[in-house]
């Protein structure tokens, strides 16, 4: 039987106490056998899977907490999707990443944010760049996404390699990557970034936005 709709008081109660859980935790450097062990925690957790196991079976339970709330995780963390209200912190936006790889004078495209890999248009006068970014493990989908726009591009794109404490590039990835860079026709730039308090965090846990978006569980 799969997991009954949530109602939409409880499912936001839910993702506020999910992402509070792993912002305090540091979810995306735990390990694959942590980040196991935790889905487990947060079934034994009355605060969710106490309230999740109510309309469903565990295994439901444990596929909405993994399918729902933490595929969104990275996304709402860069502000991007309906989900990053609920990120107690987050990085302060796609205009960061296009100073950093165009410097003073081009702008974000409004509306141009994309993901899969995160990426956007800057524009300087009648000038427009792609720009995408992510951590070093994603170098090769950036790599991609770049040399397929740089066909249809008068503009060089730009690839920006993100890292924030606890993250280093090695020296020889460095030197690799730029290679690989130079040959696609990119540039590449690196950038170290602080998270800071998600401005749209209180709005969530005051429950002014409305109602969340219901969800299913086929």
């Amino acid at each position: 039987m799969a997991l009954q709709q949530l109602p939409a008081p409880i499912r936001e109660r839910l993702l506020i106490e999910i992402y509070q859980q792993a912002n305090d935790m540091d979810w995306e450097f735990l390990s694959l056998t942590e980040k196991t062990n935790q889905y487990r925690r947060w079934i034994e957790d009355p605060k969710v899977g106490g309230v999740l196991l109510a309309y469903g079976p565990e295994k439901d339970a444990r596929v909405w907490i993994k399918d729902v709330p933490m595929k969104e995780y990275a996304r709402a963390q860069e502000g991007i999707g309906n989900y990053a209200r609920y990120a107690v912190k987050r990085f302060q936006g796609p205009e960061e990443i296009v100073r950093a790889a165009c410097g003073s004078g081009w702008a974000m495209k409004p509306d141009s944010v994309g993901e899969k890999p995160n990426h956007c248009y800057a524009i300087a006068g009648d000038s427009t760049r792609y720009i995408c970014w992510g951590r070093a493990g994603n170098f090769r989908d950036l790599v991609w996404a770049a040399l397929n726009e740089g066909i249809d591009s008068t503009e060089r794109p730009a690839i920006v390699i993100t890292t924030r404490n606890g993250e280093t590039v090695s020296s020889a990835e460095h030197t690799r990557q730029e290679r690989l860079a130079l040959r696609c026709g990119a540039d590449l730039r690196y950038l170290h970034r602080e998270m800071v308090p998600n401005p749209d965090y209180l709005r969530a846990t005051g429950g002014s936005d409305g109602p969340s978006q219901p969800s299913l569980i086929d």
